[in-house]
Order: C-alpha cells, then sequence, then structure tokens
C-alpha cells in the first residue's frame, strides 16, 4: 500500500484541511489519481484502490473541512453552528483547489464517490477543467442529493429531520454506538437483509463505521443538507472529458436511474453497472472495480 505524507494546509478561507499525498517514492508517467470523498468516508474508503494503484500512480485526496483529520476546534465549530463557515459544495470545490495548488498537482483523474460525484462536476463547472484528464463517478448524483434517493421527492422531509436526532442520539452514545454498528453482527445482520453485498469487507467495513460515528455530526449535517440546494445536471451535455459511471443495482442513496440518466447526457460516457452493489460498492467489489478503473485509464487516459 501507497506510503501517505500527511499534512495540514489552509482552505481558501483559512480553515484547517488535512491533505494526504503518497508523491514519495513514486516516479510515474502515469496519471496522478485525486480522490475526492463521499461525506460518509475518508482516505479508508479507497483502501483497495490505493493498494492497487498506490505503486504505479501518485495518489492525492483530504478531508473535508470539518471531518475526520480536518475537524474543527471548538472555537471554529461555534462560528460554523452561527452559519459563519462556509460548508456548502462550492466551499467544498475552492478547498480542493487549494489542495491542488498546495500539492502541485496541475493535472489529474478526478475519482469522485458519493458526495465527491457532485464536487467534481461542481470542480469542472468551475473552470477546473485544465486540471482534469477525465472523471471516474461512482455511487453519486450531479445534484439534488437529497432528492436523489429511493425517497424521492419526500427525501427533502424526511432526511433532514432524521439526521438531526441521530445526531442528538451520537452526542451521548456515540461510543455505544460505534461499538453496536460496526461488530460483526450488526454487519452480518446488513448483508442478511440487502442492506450491503454479501462481499462487503468486514474488517474494512468496522473501521469505516467507527470513524464515522464520531464525527461531528452538526458539521455533518450542515454540509449533507447543502447538498440538497446543489444540482450541475444542466452543464452535463457540455463535458468533454472521458467520463467513467459506475453505479451499483442496490443503492438506495444514488439508485441506478440516476446514473442511467446521466451516461444519457454526458456525451461518450461509459457507465458500468455492478449487479448488488450498494452505495458503498468500492469496499463490496474491489477487484472488478479495479480492473474497471485500470481498463478506462489505459483506454481513455493514459493513451
Amino acid at each position: 500500500m501507497a506510503v501517505f505524507e500527511k499534512r495540514m494546509i489552509d482552505g481558501h478561507d483559512g480553515v484547517p484541511l488535512a491533505v494526504f499525498d503518497s508523491h514519495h517514492g513514486v516516479e510515474t508517467d502515469l496519471p496522478t489519481l485525486f480522490l475526492v470523498n463521499g461525506l460518509g468516508g475518508n482516505i479508508s474508503t479507497w483502501q483497495f484502490v490505493i493498494e492497487a494503484f498506490g505503486a504505479t500512480h501518485r495518489i492525492v485526496t483530504w478531508d473535508y473541512r470539518g471531518l475526520y483529520a480536518s475537524r474543527f476546534s471548538p472555537e471554529l465549530r461555534a462560528r460554523a453552528a452561527r452559519g459563519d463557515v462556509a460548508l456548502d459544495v462550492h466551499a467544498h470545490v475552492e478547498d480542493a483547489n487549494r489542495v491542488l495548488d498546495a500539492t502541485g498537482v496541475n493535472r489529474a483523474l478526478f475519482i469522485g464517490w458519493s458526495m465527491g460525484v457532485q464536487v467534481n462536476f461542481e470542480l469542472l463547472r468551475s473552470a477546473a477543467l485544465e486540471r482534469m484528464s477525465g472523471l471516474v463517478q461512482i455511487c453519486g448524483a450531479p445534484g439534488r442529493a437529497l432528492q436523489t434517493t429511493a425517497f424521492g421527492g419526500a427525501g427533502p422531509v424526511l432526511i433532514g429531520p432524521a439526521m438531526d436526532i441521530f445526531r442528538k442520539v451520537t452526542d451521548r452514545y456515540a461510543s455505544w454506538m460505534s461499538r453496536v454498528a460496526s461488530s460483526p453482527n450488526a454487519i452480518k445482520v446488513a448483508k442478511a437483509v440487502g442492506m450491503v453485498a454479501p462481499s462487503l469487507d468486514e474488517p474494512l467495513a468496522a473501521k469505516i463505521i467507527r470513524d464515522y460515528m464520531h464525527l461531528d455530526f452538526d458539521v455533518y449535517n450542515k454540509i449533507l443538507l447543502s447538498l440538497g440546494g446543489h444540482d450541475a445536471t444542466g452543464d452535463l451535455e457540455k463535458i468533454k472529458l472521458p467520463v467513467l459511471l459506475v453505479a451499483g443495482t442496490r443503492d438506495p442513496m444514488t439508485p441506478l436511474g440516476v446514473s442511467k440518466k446521466m451516461a444519457s447526457l454526458i456525451p461518450g460516457a461509459e457507465l458500468e453497472v455492478f449487479d448488488g452493489g450498494s452505495h458503498y460498492l468500492p469496499i463490496e467489489f474491489p477487484k472488478k472495480l479495479n480492473d474497471t478503473l485500470a481498463s478506462f485509464v489505459r483506454r481513455r487516459i493514459a493513451g
């Protein structure tokens, strides 16, 4: 697995960001991979991609403002609670550009998962085209993320209040919930009822769950709600980059129809559908995903 240098940089408005860069020891002409996280994931979510490509490709990623290793100080948290710190998609786009500048990455293959799909599309729309050799968009939507779930139009009405209750519960019981939700029995139940694919990597899933349960859910929920107000759908027909869309057939957060619609709008886009894949497809079908990525890079990017 690639060895990452972690360092802190200032975001566009001075907010601290944790950046992870595998540039040490990687001498290659192959494209840099710029990994754009989902809201509920960090570098751990990309473990299998990193294992497959870290020896041959430089890999750069970062934690979104206020989350994981970019967690806010008490003072910043108070400012964010008052609405004085930007947490919308545009703020993350500005942060992404700061990460690219700080790491000296001039051009890369942008690989997004979940929320990262929206961030990537907004990066493209915000004049980052010269930095993109292509896009890989995994289990995501171009916008209005609260309306594109399996709940449909009821999503904005249901998800916000549900997550507020979840925030209040985790404020008091995060450690207990983390132990329960990441236990082998809980993950096996999730597999049995079809929430995730039977091939889900259980140890990695447990780690991701433990990290997730200790997030600052006040910040998390503000970011989540902001996704419902962003929409880049109108610009999909203008995209002239190589684009690979990856979707699962059992993803309630971004149902397959969302990816099919994107594929119909983006000129020349490729769509790979993983039968049985849920929203956590990257840790359910790692070999198939890595083979799909390698083929796309070989055919559409490196050549």
